[in-house]
């Protein structure tokens, strides 16, 4: 009788384990990848160690970039490069992540780029303008697209993403004018760059020893030949 009782406890939590969704603890990296914001529309494709994500925001991203509408070369411009984005993505798109293979994905989520302020005119000539970003993010991932719709649903995976790269902001234009040329600001993109590694206080007490050796013997060197 208690074997039976250990066998039946044993398959309820298997078929809790099964159904489980899948949440890494720790954000994963984006190391590669390119995102282009636009006012209405835009895409995002997320790449890093053993995932690509992609996704198409049906109702685009917000961001101050969009005040440029027009602005005049000649005016200090006081836009940020800054933008984000949430609900539902763009439906069915084959992805991975975790190293898992999914035909179709079904995602929801937000994702947000920090980026500097732009305090500068535009040159002559110039059409984009482009400075640091950093990343964060959260997407889960549903079965269907029913699954996603339907409350309580429990979805494959949740991950939260982090990331940084270069921001670059186009504009349409220029457009002569008797005041100054006019710019129109047009999309946002965001290209990912892997993080380069910050060397261990034992890497770098390792460098200082050796620099220090090699000065000391260049200094013996020459008090040798004095």
């Amino acid at each position: 009788m208690r074997k039976r009782v250990l066998q039946s406890v044993c398959a309820v939590i298997g078929i809790g384990l099964a159904g489980a969704t899948q949440a890494l603890a720790d954000p994963v990296t984006v190391t590669s990848g390119l995102v282009t914001a636009q006012l209405s529309g835009g895409t995002f494709t997320l790449t890093g160690d053993g995932f690509t994500l992609s996704g198409a925001p049906p109702g685009g991203y917000a961001s101050g970039f969009w005040g440029c509408s027009p602005c005049r070369s000649s005016d200090g411009l006081d836009l940020s490069l800054s933008s984000s984005t949430g609900g539902t993505f763009d439906d069915g798109l084959p992805g991975e992540f975790n190293h898992v293979q999914y035909e179709a994905t079904w995602l929801a989520g937000h994702l947000s780029f920090t980026a500097g302020e732009m305090s500068s005119t535009m040159l002559e000539g110039q059409t984009s303008i482009s400075m640091p970003f950093t990343f964060s993010g959260e997407l889960l991932n549903y079965e269907s697209y029913a699954s996603r719709v339907t409350d309580g649903s429990v979805p494959l995976f949740i991950a939260t993403f982090t990331g940084s790269g270069s921001a670059t902001g186009h504009f349409k234009g220029p457009i002569a004018d008797p005041n100054g040329a006019l710019f129109f600001a047009d999309r946002i993109t965001y290209e990912f760059m892997p993080v380069s590694p910050t060397p261990e206080p034992a890497s770098l007490l390792l460098l200082a020893t050796g620099a220090a050796g090699l000065l000391a013997r260049r200094r013996v060197w020459r008090m040798s030949r004095g």
